[in-house]
């Protein structure tokens, strides 16, 4: 646990830099939403829909719905860690990028509809957890490059650890927010 914080320590301009990555996505994603109103609630009305219907069509309880969101969030999470580790950060940010964009552009339009509060009573309890982990696996999927790229000796066997430690800490948020998801939101959707 020790060394987990103290990779987020030592990681930290990392972190923030995925952070903002995902912030300034989402900060499009509202100004898109509000800019093409008519147009962009149509376009993701159906193509969300759809997204859904796919997504939830065997769950009848709360249970199906963990694991059915554990396994797309997973999906995404080994996404990140692996292809963002060979593409040295450029798919995590990509990944990031869109997840803002999706996150920016649903709430405004879902805000809209229905009301501020319960949007974000719908997206912040598993939201925070979920998008934290996609930011660390973003870190964890950078931590070569910079290693690659530092000044000093690459230290290989350091940027494993830290990468182990950043993979081990995200995927356990995954864990969370897909808990959050499937049996607390239902509360608030009510």
């Amino acid at each position: 646990m020790r060394y987990i914080i103290s990779t987020f320590k030592s990681e930290k301009k990392l972190l923030l830099i995925a952070l903002l990555i995902f912030i300034l996505s989402c900060i499009l994603g509202i100004l898109l939403a509000l800019a093409f109103e008519p147009q962009i609630t149509k376009l993701f009305n159906t193509v969300i829909r759809k997204f859904f219907q796919n997504l939830l069509k065997n769950v009848s309880n709360s249970s199906d719905l963990f694991f059915v969101i554990l396994k797309n969030n997973l999906r995404v999470y080994l996404v990140i860690l692996t292809l963002g580790t060979i593409s040295f950060g450029l798919v995590s940010a990509f990944i990031l990028i869109t997840n803002g964009l999706i996150v920016g552009i649903v709430s405004t339009i879902y805000a809209k509809q229905t009301s501020i509060l319960k949007t974000l009573l719908l997206i912040l309890p598993h939201g925070i957890f979920e998008i934290s982990a996609f930011v660390i696996g973003s870190v964890a999927s950078a931590i070569f490059l910079k290693e690659a790229i530092s000044k000093k000796q690459p230290n290989l066997k350091e940027a494993f650890k830290k990468f182990f430690a950043l993979s081990i800490a995200g995927a356990l948020l995954v864990v969370f927010a897909a808990f959050i998801e499937a049996f607390i939101t239902p509360i608030f959707a009510k």
